[in-house]
């Protein structure tokens, strides 16, 4: 081999390198250790720590957000997760006497904060935990809100994109929504 079909080698294994880090999506693992979860977002995350008035009381919550609209680059417009935690008292995925009430709550009222219309609903459960996903119709066809919520034990986790309808059933989407994983 001489200089050049060398260099012309290591060009080459320096693009394919290059090129198959892009084809693999590095992402960004987000842990949230007080929550005890972990999920994949394409860029790292702003988390906002916050305590909420409720009817039940004060709720401890974390909202973990990645805006992608901003960058353009995206299938999706937003990728987000919200953990609130209960008063154990009162709402944990023991009771099952509460589940049903408590994800028709919660999925009524995801539904009507948007002022959208709900597409579709699932059990989805987590291990034994419970759950569901929904779709919502955002904006008379203009976006389509996919979101996944499990109780599990007193905490509600709710994962959330928002996409443009066209592309509401994208490859990002399951990446960051089967990413979840509760911590050991």
């Amino acid at each position: 081999m001489n200089l050049k079909s060398d260099t012309h080698l290591l060009t080459s294994i320096a693009l394919l390198t290059v090129l198959s880090s892009f084809a693999s999506g590095k992402w960004f693992l987000f842990e949230d250790k007080e929550f005890g979860f972990k999920i994949e977002f394409p860029e790292e995350p702003t988390a906002t720590p916050q305590m909420i008035d409720s009817e039940i009381g004060q709720l401890k919550m974390n909202i973990v957000m990645y805006d992608a609209s901003e960058k353009g680059n995206d299938d999706n417009l937003l990728y987000m997760t919200n953990v609130t935690e209960y008063p154990d008292s009162l709402i944990n995925s023991d009771r099952t006497d509460i589940l049903d009430k408590f994800f028709r709550g919660a999925i009524d009222g995801a539904v009507n904060n948007v002022k959208g219309k709900l597409l579709t609903e699932e059990v989805k459960n987590l291990a034994d935990y419970p759950g569901r996903e929904i779709t919502v119709d955002y904006g008379q066809g203009m976006a389509i809100i996919r979101m996944r919520l499990f109780l599990i034990n007193n905490r509600a986790y709710m994962l959330q994109t928002i996409t443009e309808t066209g592309k509401s059933n994208n490859e990002s989407i399951h990446r960051f929504m089967d990413s979840f994983e509760l911590l050991k």
